[in-house]
């Protein structure tokens, strides 16, 4: 009698309607199904999986950090052999993993069942074979029950993509795919339901949507003080994260650090830029690297809302993961100190105020950029075709360095929606005009689109002074409760 794996029901689970009503879709077919699950370290897949098919008997077998094929072979019959309550299950000298998987799918020949295979890029550490082998025991044997539903799910996207996703030996079989995403900031706020949105957006910004960070503070009086806790306390969840998210998400290359560390000294920087950091003369070694960086969430790549010849060489790469911006700006030249205790009384010393506010209103900018279709519907032009993004150019950055607006609708109606924001700690004042003034006139010299009517939008989180709204300079002015509804 074949044994399955035991998952208590948690009754607090926030959010993820859709995963779950994916899920739930794809186990009430009746037809034997491969689920590829993907998403960052910490984003909640497991209890995700775990809760949605807990009702299911599970065999789950989950991947060893920096094991090779031999040693993950060895703890799946070990595993498998518990389940089955067959100790001579762990002795048995197999070879590779056709015969591994032949030995589990002996014991799922019928009944509705969920192999589950957690942490994959390191069950197949980082290479084919595991792949390979089970498209052949799948063809052969795993599909012919009609109840069975094979979960592959890993923490390294790149991996999950590249080599489970588009890998020909999986291709059109009966294969499904979710991407599990840091929480919205909707759902961080259910999480979170003590706390003021202002609270949580301070949150969000710093350490993003990911359960498991937010699970940490989640029982502090303030998440500011939370956080500083989490950060610069010498046991801090938050201080030796960074370490682990690599481990997990990618597999050994000295760039993908040197990267990071390269962005996290700027506000974004061109490809050339950093293969010059680089010392590498040619791109094609760097595309790859770039492109793991980006499926796994750690950075992202933007190029200016309108369409240019060269629109590549404008693109620009950012960090776009939260806790990686802040753990970079804030603890990584401090860790030796926190190692030291030196902020263990008073964690919140660590961080002088001013600063972290300054850096959140860029991380507002970019959660705003993010949410292109929530702004479209507050102004009421969701139903109408558009291209958005930041504007930026060559020529004006010669005049003004760093020159940039943060988010440009150009629309089929022939309006251009001008969007200025701005994360203060009280409403706008006066001086938002000056300045949007200022980057309005170098649109209008660098875009030449006369034709167009110009749109002119203040996103602020604390709204605007009544000289400011009442001035009808802006057209509309969004709050931070109006992203929110």
């Amino acid at each position: 009698m074949l044994s399955n794996f035991l998952i208590k029901e948690n009754k607090e689970l926030v959010g993820r309607d859709y995963e779950k009503s994916y899920l739930s879709d794809i186990a009430a077919r009746n037809e034997s199904s491969i689920i590829v699950v993907y998403g960052r370290r910490r984003v909640g897949k497991t209890e995700l999986l775990e809760q949605v098919f807990r009702n299911r008997k599970i065999l789950k077998f989950e991947g060893i950090e920096g094991e090779n094929e031999k040693f993950q072979r060895e703890v799946t019959l070990n595993t498998l052999a518990k389940y089955a309550a067959e100790p001579k299950i762990a002795k048995m000298a197999f070879k590779n993993w056709i015969e591994v998987l032949e030995e589990i799918a002996a014991y799922l020949k019928e009944g509705e069942w969920t192999l589950y295979f957690e942490e994959l890029q390191w069950l197949a550490a980082y290479k084919t074979g595991f792949i390979s082998a089970l498209k052949y025991v799948w063809d052969n044997q795993l599909r012919h029950n009609q109840k069975l539903i094979i979960i592959l799910c890993g923490s390294s996207p790149s991996f999950m993509i590249s080599q489970v996703l588009k890998s020909k030996a999986l291709y059109n079989r009966s294969q499904y795919e979710l991407h599990v995403k840091p929480f919205s900031f909707k759902e961080t706020c259910e999480f979170l339901p003590k706390h003021s949105p202002r609270e949580v957006m301070d949150a969000y910004l710093t350490i993003g949507g990911i359960p498991e960070y937010l699970k940490r503070i989640k029982s502090s009086s303030s998440l500011y003080l939370g956080i500083c806790k989490e950060a610069f306390s010498p046991n801090g969840f938050l201080v030796h994260e960074y370490k682990k998210i690599f481990t997990s998400s990618l597999a050994k290359n000295k760039y993908y650090e040197q990267i990071i560390k390269f962005l996290s000294t700027r506000k974004f920087s061109t490809r050339e830029e950093i293969m010059a950091h680089l010392k590498i003369d040619s791109g094609g070694s760097i595309s790859k690297v770039l492109e793991d960086l980006e499926q796994c969430g750690f950075i992202a790549k933007y190029s200016p809302y309108h369409v240019e010849k060269n629109r590549s060489k404008l693109s620009r790469y950012s960090i776009s993961d939260a806790y990686l911006q802040f753990y970079y700006k804030f603890i990584h030249s401090k860790v030796s100190r926190i190692e030291d205790a030196e902020y263990k009384d008073n964690p919140a010393s660590a961080v002088v105020h001013d600063t972290y506010m300054k850096w959140l209103g860029f991380s507002f900018e970019r959660y705003c950029q993010s949410q292109h279709k929530r702004i479209a519907n507050c102004l009421g032009f969701s139903g109408v075709a558009y291209e958005f993004g930041p504007f930026f150019n060559r020529e004006i950055e010669a005049e003004k360095p760093e020159f940039q607006i943060d988010l440009v609708f150009e629309r089929q109606d022939r309006v251009i929606t001008l969007c200025e924001i701005k994360y203060l700690k009280k409403p706008a004042d006066k001086s938002v005009i000056r300045d949007f003034e200022q980057k309005l006139d170098l649109f209008k010299k660098a875009c030449k689109k006369s034709s167009y009517t110009i749109q002119k939008i203040l996103i602020s989180a604390e709204g605007a002074e009544d000289s400011v709204t009442h001035s009808g300079y802006f057209d509309r002015v969004l709050k931070l409760e109006d992203l929110i509804n």
